[in-house]
């Protein structure tokens, strides 16, 4: 029965965080740092601006003192440069917010590309810890850290490869020692001996072949 086309993988913002406690702890120092630069940069662009506001308002009331018919005037062009001075503030509020959302995104996209690598390398650790060395997956693309992931691919096929002999000889002793069984003439207590060695030996070979899978 035909079926419609296969939903597309959402990704939500939790599948970036890997590693929590490494990716948050760079976002966040850099969000404060973004910050601070951006809250300074502003409040010294705002400075430069109340004071040539504060400038005009001067000369134009120095220029209007005489004429009182002007005074309407004056405090029509300064309520414009103070409304001019609160926009310039919620605008550098604004991009100052801005910057630091996106500054955040990125550095949480950058982290990820790292903390992907790292979280594979530690999960195939921690499978060679019990004994598994299934072949090993390459990184995604754009995936940082590739040269040490290709090191360690290569180490990882190294130990899997001699696993590999290890199984071959293990397999190739219990086969002749199958045929050593059949072809003796055992009896009692030794035969006994020997079938529960070759029981304990091929069960073994079945659970290292299940790690190696």
């Amino acid at each position: 029965m035909p079926t419609g086309p296969r939903p597309r993988y959402k990704r939500k913002l939790s599948n970036y965080l890997l590693d929590k406690k490494l990716q948050l702890r760079y976002v966040l120092l850099v969000t404060i740092l973004s910050g601070v630069i951006a809250g300074a940069l502003g409040y010294l662009i705002y400075q430069q601006k109340r004071a040539a506001s504060e400038s005009i308002e001067k000369d134009l009331q120095a220029l209007t003192q005489a004429d009182s018919s002007q005074e309407d005037f004056q405090e029509h062009v300064a309520s414009g440069l103070e409304s001019e001075d609160r926009a310039l503030v919620y605008k550098m509020v604004g991009v100052g917010i801005g910057l630091v959302v996106i500054l955040s995104l990125y550095l949480l996209i950058m982290t990820h590309k790292v903390a992907g690598p790292l979280f594979k390398v530690s999960m195939y650790f921690d499978r060679m810890a019990v004994g598994r060395l299934g072949a090993v997956t390459p990184l995604r693309q754009g995936d940082m850290l590739q040269d040490f992931y290709l090191n360690f691919h290569e180490m990882h096929d190294s130990v899997r490869e001699r696993a590999n002999q290890d199984l071959q000889k293990l397999e190739d002793a219990l086969v002749k020692l199958r045929e050593a069984k059949n072809n003796a003439d055992y009896r009692g207590e030794k035969q006994s001996q020997l079938d529960e060695s070759l029981g304990e030996l091929e069960k073994h070979l079945i659970e290292r072949k299940k790690l190696l899978a």
